[in-house]
């Protein structure tokens, strides 16, 4: 399992690359990666949760 300090140093590298591209995360997004990095819900409700959020936008 990782640590909050590997997640978060992990995240903080993938937003870098988002800003490069453009790109960002909303706080609901960045809080689902967390979750699914930190081993809080599983790949399977990650990919629902992500969908969700994708079609609200």
């Amino acid at each position: 399992m990782r640590t909050i300090d590997q997640v978060e140093k992990a995240l903080k590298s993938a937003k870098g690359s988002l800003a490069v591209e453009g790109l960002s995360l909303n706080s609901k997004q960045e809080q689902l990666v967390k979750d699914q990095l930190l081993g809080r819900i599983s790949h399977k409700v990650f990919i629902e949760k992500a969908l969700e959020l994708s079609a609200n936008e």
